[in-house]
């Protein structure tokens, strides 16, 4: 009995000794799938909302394994616990409008998307020509409030990498380039993975023109 235990020990602690001496790169050494998971598109406004909230902390698999019939009361649960408990970076006033898009594309009101009350349709809009110009160089005010707006410091910081590059990682790259005004707005706009690692980028298509244009340059400026 002792002779037999002896030699077990003997196993064990051979095991142990030839774990330990593996080479630290060998558990290290591990690629991730590329993400290819996305929100369905919708013209609600939440749609926006989602992709630049929800995917700066998961993927959008997330919610295509929640319940198809799990209805409001669900989804808004959710939502806040991800905004109380998980921390997460978005306002409160972005919650409704979340919580509507997702209980009508993944959940119970699938199908039942409200269409605009007619007063709102006859609504005069001013024509894009009459609204004020913006300037070309953009203001630091108004850079940081579309910063703030957007939630771009959620995943981007000046000076070090956070979920995505530093902004001044950014700059470097795209440094010297002759197109890299258009190349950064095109990037802000469409979102995207690959550039700088597999998390993924939202897409930010509601921006204007001149809105991409001055984040561009405030970029582009670090």
């Amino acid at each position: 009995m002792f002779t037999q235990q002896r030699y077990r020990l003997r196993v064990l602690v051979g095991i142990i000794s030839a774990v330990a001496a593996l080479p630290a790169s060998f558990a290290l050494d591990i690629t991730l799938p590329a993400e290819t998971a996305a929100y369905k598109a919708s013209e609600l406004p939440g749609y926006r909302l989602v992709q630049q909230n929800c995917m700066t902390c998961h993927s959008a698999q997330y919610v295509q394994y929640q319940p198809s019939t799990s209805p409001r009361s669900y989804w808004e649960a959710t939502v806040t616990k991800m905004k109380h408990s998980f921390a997460a970076p978005f306002a409160d006033e972005d919650v409704p409008a979340m919580v509507d898009y997702l209980v009508k594309t993944y959940g119970a009101e699938q199908g039942h998307v409200a269409t605009a009350p007619a007063t709102t349709v006859a609504t005069a809009v001013p024509p894009k020509a009459t609204a004020p110009a913006v300037p070309v160089a953009g203001s630091s005010l108004q850079s940081e409030a579309l910063l703030k707006a957007n939630n771009c410091t959620a995943c981007h910081a000046v000076e070090q990498k956070v979920v995505g590059p530093a902004f001044k990682e950014v700059a470097a790259k795209y440094a010297g380039k002759s197109d890299a005004l258009q190349q950064v707005a095109a990037n802000i706009r469409e979102g995207g993975a690959g550039k700088w690692g597999t998390v993924p980028m939202p897409p930010f298509p509601g921006l204007t023109p001149a809105e991409l244009d001055t984040l561009a340059k405030w970029v582009l400026s670090r």
